[in-house]
């Protein structure tokens, strides 16, 4: 009797066991079969390890990227292809951000139940967030400097343009040495993180604004420098008395290094992780690349550069974007995604609603004050300019911000390296992706 109860037991843990592999391979199965079936060693998917047939559009339908018999061509002219290089990749998948690497199984057209199926007689078809026109007026507008744009629907959390800087055309790849650093293949609005200057500035106001209680009743004053830590920290000029909201506008580095000090490292960092900058974040199947902020000692000099955006502070410019993004959004940030989505992104809290309009006031104040309403023709623009020192180069230019305007809701980021002023390099480069957007 205890050998045959013996025998039942061990029948009944195996068949146990038979449904919980089952149980895990059709989980598997629904959930990463696209992988499975994209690999290249799948004759009925592959010819000579390449997508035998499929189609790529951009979100208003021009064909980036067309496949038949194994043979895949990019759509449009040679700017087209340059501007969209880092968001579709290389033939060789070198560019790992690229959709022709991530997203083979939508482009082979596959699903679960109907495995590789063949609708249209090429293949599937796979429709990005991305506009076209958007990007090649990025890229026409970075003219041959290094940078990287990254703009978003802050609603739906489409990104419509994510160029990167110095590119190639993919018909007629470099034949790059392994030692080359020119970072071609690198999409720079994705995987790389650069010093943000005063665009940190909104991370050093928004903890000054809900951890210092008289910050709008206090009067700073500039005299162009400041003592902190045995150091200096320097301004543009000396800006005289002020309010916090003149202090933002002004992008003065002696009060936001100030208030770095009384907040302390500690809090700093803090805000900058609540807000993602030092996060991977999604954007689709892509990983953004992490940031960074050292605390240093409390009074030190490099804590008060920190709170300017300087010291080792590194952030992503999608990160920087969907911070806007969630500031427009009364301090709900979208998610990200690089396929076309119809309907809004499911949101996530990071910043209290109060804060989050307070930044948008100043930022709009910002634009008028110091930037120009002029120069940003049909746009309701709020914004935050960066100058980053990067030693003896000249510094990197950033503008980052929101399209207040409810029908062009967009966010964006710009960055352009060693080009000076924020506002005077980076900021033409947001106004055409703007104005491209917005029609």
């Amino acid at each position: 009797m205890k050998k045959i109860r013996g025998r039942a037991w061990a029948v009944m843990a195996l068949a146990g066991a038979v449904v919980l592999l089952m149980g895990l391979f059709l989980y598997l199965f629904f959930t990463r079969g696209g992988s499975w079936v994209s690999f290249p060693a799948n004759g009925d998917a592959f010819i000579s390890g390449r997508l035998r047939a499929g189609r790529v559009t951009d979100r208003n339908g021009e064909t980036l990227y067309a496949i038949a018999d194994g043979e895949g061509a990019y759509g449009g002219d040679e700017l087209t292809r340059r501007a969209l290089l880092h968001t579709l990749g290389d033939k060789n998948g070198n560019i790992g951000t690229g959709a022709l690497y991530k997203y083979g199984d939508r482009i082979l057209g596959w699903d679960p139940v109907n495995g590789v199926y063949d609708p249209r007689g090429d293949g599937g078809e796979l429709v990005l967030s991305a506009d076209a026109r958007v990007c090649r007026a990025a890229l026409q507008a970075l003219d041959g400097r290094s940078g990287a744009v990254f703009l978003m629907n802050y609603v739906t959390g489409e990104v419509l343009c994510a160029v990167s800087s110095p590119t190639f055309d993919p018909e007629d790849p470099p034949n790059l040495a392994w030692d080359d650093t020119s970072g071609v293949y690198l999409n720079r609005a994705l995987s790389v993180t650069y010093p943000p200057g005063s665009t940190f500035k909104l991370v050093t106001l928004a903890a000054a604004v809900e951890r210092i209680d008289d910050i709008f009743d206090r009067d700073f004053t500039c005299a162009g420098s400041v003592e902190i830590g045995g150091g200096t920290v320097t301004c543009s000029k000396a800006h005289g008395n002020m309010k916090i909201e003149d202090a933002f506008a002004n992008s003065c580095n002696c009060v936001f290094a100030a208030l770095a000090v009384e907040l302390g490292g500690d809090t700093l960092r803090e805000y900058a992780a609540r807000y993602g900058l030092l996060d991977r974040l999604q954007v689709g199947k892509s990983l953004t690349a992490a940031g960074r902020y050292d605390v240093a000692g409390p009074g030190t000099l490099d804590l008060g550069w920190s709170g300017a955006g300087q010291y080792n502070d590194l952030v992503c410019p999608a990160a920087m974007a969907r911070l806007a993004a969630a500031i427009a959004n009364g301090g709900l940030a979208p998610e990200m995604t690089d396929l076309r989505r119809d309907g809004d992104a499911p949101l996530t809290r990071i910043m209290e609603a109060e804060t989050a309009r307070l930044l948008g006031e100043m930022m709009d104040y910002a634009v008028a004050h110091t930037y120009g309403d002029k120069n940003f023709p049909g746009l309701d623009l709020r914004a935050k300019s960066g100058t980053a020192e990067v030693g003896a180069d000249r510094p990197h230019a950033w503008f980052v911000g929101y399209n207040a305007d409810p029908q062009a809701p967009y966010a964006f980021a710009v960055c352009v390296e060693n080009a000076g002023s924020g506002a005077s390099n980076a900021g033409p480069v947001a106004r055409a992706i703007l104005q491209a957007a917005a029609g």
